[in-house]
């Protein structure tokens, strides 16, 4: 039996190299002393294992002669080191953008310049455009930045450069961004030449654009399927896509450009031109990733494409599975980025599951299936704390559909009235997606993806045909079981604990006591949902909204949606606009009209609401903000909401006295007056805030107010999520990012 993948062994050396570096103690001695090693181990150019041809290995792969086993080992030790090299090179390029980075006045407006890759897309009440690099003083960022803006941008023609001067910022994760205030501090320059693969999909969507005013969803699709811009689609198209767990089918990926090759080469096969066909094969592999962009997919498609029509030009002949190990081993080389990018994780794991499981189980088609779904559901649940059962049917069924939608996207720019049929073949996928059971779970521990993933990886190296597809699906499973018991786990809590979630600016807290889960606001769209369902919470007892601004009040909606919900209580003071219209029509739970003075008790959690019964002048929405005292075991916890000071005072005679105060108002200097403070009383403060947010939050004055009366400070935009649990009678706070 011949060994189908002799490239695996310098893909899992690669990836150890990756990995290792920057753990080392010494990296650059282990690695030059590796190469040495490899070197010293009698490697020839003609035996590493790099060839796209599929070399024999005895006893079907499974042995090693002495020979071939020093080879593998010295190709090995190469890789490793290259590893190491790669992994070290990203660091010294990470630490020269923060070293530019920190020579950076915060509180100055900087000039960035990026090239225009995307275009803008629609975000709550902004405008987003991601770029993958940038310029700033002189120094290059080859790293992607979000530059927001408040306005609506100017249309784009063929240009090639984005100017913007703003504040730059940037996160904990090393995401970069920047908001631009005013139209008169962004401009473009520069134009992309005609001969560039980029400038032709730049004048394709201009063209499709002109018909976006009469068939909006459409030209949306089209411009996702065709030309890989994403940027246009509705959330409510993504989330329907989402829900069916075929979002993957809607972004130009490798289907179109699979889709595309294989109707080349077929022409050209049917023409009688089989040595033209690898050639026409080779240059789209080529163009493709300078034409969308070299994302993930993409490059995993035409590096595939690429070697497959190599390896016929050159009569080598190799299989798919190698050709798999090849073509991720190729990319990390290109991109040591991608080891921990979601979508390198999902395009590999995807064809990784069809080529080595799949194949192997009958009924085939039934075996291609649950493959999929047993390797992409532990990576959908770590990236995104989602599930989607079903979506590899769906994804089997809607690909002829898809298919047919974008040959007709491709007619429809020049022929428009295709439009309606591309409407009518999305209402069809609308349909379908329909049947897709998908929802929020918990994510597995990291050290359960390693392993699962050590071990898959492992296996393809040294098994072969069923042996290997049943040591794969085993391996596969580690993550989703250790998924499954960390839901288990946490579903209830020991003690009585207080979460203040890190959802950026806004609020969003639970309150649990056993089984008992209290949500108090929601943050903006959906990043509390997979904040809840990581601590194993898919049940709320009650879901308590302070007041109807969007950064306490959109969050909700998504959570009446997709959880369980027993009851759901709201103030009738100021509830309107289009958040609190969101949050009644999601609602399933009885409402309850809050009233001064309710009580809700559940567990060892008591809760007090406080509802003022006047009207303010200023500020009206934030200070009619539910005030909920809340005790936990023998603690205290005071909920503010958005109050201001006028609200303060009106709270002035009331005994507020708390162990623990949620800050009002993000912390700013509108709010948490020193007679107020004085009321409560704190031992401890959390500020909820935003990272670099536009306000300000938190304001100084407030932040030497509470340190004035020695209350410790906890903040979300420096410590993460903030757990504060009583046992005991004590207070335990601990902290994660999320």
């Amino acid at each position: 039996m011949r060994n189908d993948t002799p490239a695996a062994f310098p893909l899992i050396a690669l990836i150890t190299g990756l990995v290792s570096g920057p753990h080392l103690v010494h990296p650059w001695l282990t690695a030059i002393g590796l190469v040495a090693a490899g070197f010293l181990s009698g490697v020839r150019q003609r035996q590493l294992p790099l060839s796209i041809a599929a070399t024999p290995g005895a006893a079907g792969g499974r042995r090693l002669a002495p020979p071939r086993l020093r080879a593998a080992t010295g190709v090995a030790a190469l890789h490793i080191a290259l590893g190491i090299f790669l992994s070290l090179q990203l660091q010294s390029r990470v630490a020269k953008e923060q070293a530019a980075f920190d020579d950076i006045e915060p509180d100055v407006f900087v000039t960035i310049e990026a090239p225009l890759e995307r275009d803008w897309s629609p975000r709550d009440e902004a405008y987003v455009l991601r770029a993958s690099r940038f310029t700033v003083n002189g120094a290059t960022f080859d790293t992607p930045i979000a530059v927001y803006a408040r306005f609506a941008p100017p249309e784009m023609a063929m240009e090639a450069t984005l100017r913007a001067e703003g504040f730059l910022r940037r996160n904990e994760r090393g995401e970069y961004s920047m908001g631009v205030k005013s139209p008169a501090l962004m401009t473009y320059a520069g134009t992309l030449p005609r001969w560039h693969p980029r400038s032709w999909n730049r004048a394709l969507a201009n063209a499709l654009e002109r018909h976006a005013s009469r068939h909006p969803d459409e030209v949306a699709l089209a411009q996702a399927l065709v030309l890989g811009r994403g940027e246009r689609l509705s959330e409510e198209m993504k989330s329907s896509f989402r829900g069916g767990g075929t979002y993957h089918l809607l972004v130009f990926s490798g289907l179109q450009i699979a889709f595309a090759a294989g109707l080349l080469a077929a022409l050209l096969r049917w023409l009688h031109a089989p040595r033209a066909s690898d050639w026409l094969l080779l240059a789209f592999a080529l163009l493709a990733p300078l034409f969308i962009g070299p994302t993930a997919s993409v490059s995993r498609a035409s590096i595939g494409i690429g070697l497959y029509a190599l390896s016929r030009l050159c009569q080598r002949p190799t299989s798919l599975e190698n050709l798999w190990c090849v073509a991720a081993l190729l990319r990390l080389i290109l991109e040591p980025r991608d080891l921990t990018d979601p979508s390198f994780h999902l395009t590999y794991a995807g064809a990784g599951a069809l080529l080595f499981t799949g194949r192997h189980f009958r009924p085939r088609w039934l075996g291609y299936v649950a493959a999929a779904e047993v390797a992409i559901a532990p990576l959908t649940l770590f990236h995104f704390h989602q599930y989607a059962l079903g979506g590899s049917v769906l994804t089997f069924a809607m690909s002829p559909l898809i298919f047919a939608m974008l040959v007709v996207s491709a007619l429809a720019c020049v022929f428009p009235p295709l439009f309606h049929v591309i409407g009518w073949l999305h209402r069809l996928c609308t349909m379908l997606n329909a049947f897709g059971l998908s929802g929020w779970f918990a994510s597995p521990p990291a050290g359960a993806l390693l392993t699962g993933a050590a071990a898959a990886l492992l296996s393809i190296a040294l098994l072969r045909a069923r042996a290997r597809a049943i040591a794969l699906t085993v391996a596969l499973l580690i993550p989703t079981s250790a998924s499954i018991a960390r839901f288990l786990r946490q579903r209830s809590v020991e003690h009585p604990t207080v979460t203040f979630f890190d959802i950026g600016q806004g609020d969003a807290i639970a309150l649990r006591s056993g089984t008992y889960t209290i949500l108090v606001d929601g943050g903006r769209g959906e990043r509390i949902l997979p904040l809840l369902a990581d601590r194993g919470i898919r049940t709320l007892d009650a879901v308590i909204l302070s007041h109807a601004h969007p950064d306490h009040c959109e969050g909700l909606a998504r959570v009446l949606a997709s959880f369980e919900v027993r009851s759901v209580w709201i103030s009738p003071r100021r509830f309107r606009g289009d958040c609190a219209a969101a949050v009644l029509e999601s609602a399933r739970a009885p409402i309850h009209l809050v009233r001064d003075g309710d009580t809700l008790t559940l567990g060892d959690l008591h809760l007090r609401a406080h509802v003022a019964d006047s009207r303010f002048r200023r500020a009206p929405e934030n200070n009619a903000s539910i005030v909920l005292h809340a005790s936990a075991g023998r603690r205290s916890f005071l909920l503010t909401g958005d109050i201001e000071k006028e609200a303060e005072l009106w709270l002035s005679d009331r005994d507020l006295k708390a162990d623990v105060l949620k800050v009002a108002h993000h912390g700013s200097r509108s709010s948490s007056s020193p007679s107020f403070l004085d009321n409560v009383a704190p031992r401890l403060a959390v500020i909820s805030c935003g990272r670099h947010n536009l306000f300000g939050h938190p304001h100084p004055t407030v932040m030497e107010a509470l340190d004035e009366r020695g209350v410790r400070t906890w903040r979300t935009d420096l410590h993460g999520s903030i757990d504060v649990a009583v046992r005991e009678g004590h207070l335990y706070v601990t902290s994660r990012w999320d």
